[in-house]
């Protein structure tokens, strides 16, 4: 059995949960949490072995994403612009959008020049990203091929997690982000999911 914490307030997550679980995620460690979206792991990105750990448990090695909570924390990791890109992310974020855009140089978890980028609306990621103060490597609770855990309990089933810590914040109601590629002229829409990206899609002029 997991080391499980349920957030009473989902809303108002309690200050003591969100500081264990940045304790762990400092220490290396991974998190299974709720989100936006669905329930997934989460991992420290500056800490060396947070991808290497992400791997082993979602059986494979790309298409991680990267959760924010500033434009600022974006500028780092993605130093490029277009035409108004900070005010077309600030239309779909936060929320349950992930942007791919061009990344910095050795920028962990990026794949072909790109890093995938998410800014969640949750209050207990947006807690744990405000008590870090850096960004999180997330993908979502769900062995390759099957579908996405919305309780703690089906994350449970579909993992051994007695290594994690489990973070119990009642039923995931969404599906998976929509997922959007700037990294190209022209926009490219890779996975439709709730939210309508309309804001991203004016071609822009990429320049990493």
């Amino acid at each position: 059995m997991a080391d499980r914490l349920h957030l009473a307030n989902p809303a108002r997550p309690d200050p003591a949960v969100v500081r264990r679980t940045a304790e762990e995620l400092r220490a290396g460690r991974l998190v299974l949490a709720p989100s936006d979206t669905v329930y997934g792991f989460l991992g420290l990105m500056s800490h060396p072995g947070a991808l290497e750990a992400l791997a082993a448990r979602k059986g494979r090695t790309t298409g991680f994403i990267a959760l924010v909570a500033t434009q600022d924390q974006v500028a780092r990791l993605s130093p490029g612009d277009f035409p108004g890109r900070r005010d077309k992310l600030a239309r779909v974020w936060p929320g349950p959008v992930t942007v791919v855009l061009p990344a910095a140089s050795g920028t962990p978890g990026a794949r072909e020049g790109g890093i995938a980028l998410r800014m969640p609306r949750h209050p207990f990621l947006e807690a744990v990203l405000a008590e870090v103060g850096e960004p999180l490597f997330s993908t979502s609770a769900n062995p390759p091929g099957e579908s996405p855990a919305r309780s703690a309990d089906e994350v449970e089933e579909a993992y051994s997690v007695q290594s994690c810590l489990l973070i119990d914040g009642g039923s995931a109601t969404g599906r998976p982000t929509t997922v959007v590629d700037l990294t190209q002229t022209e926009p490219r829409i890779l996975r439709m999911g709730d939210i309508d990206p309309g804001p991203l899609l004016d071609p822009p002029s990429v320049t990493p």
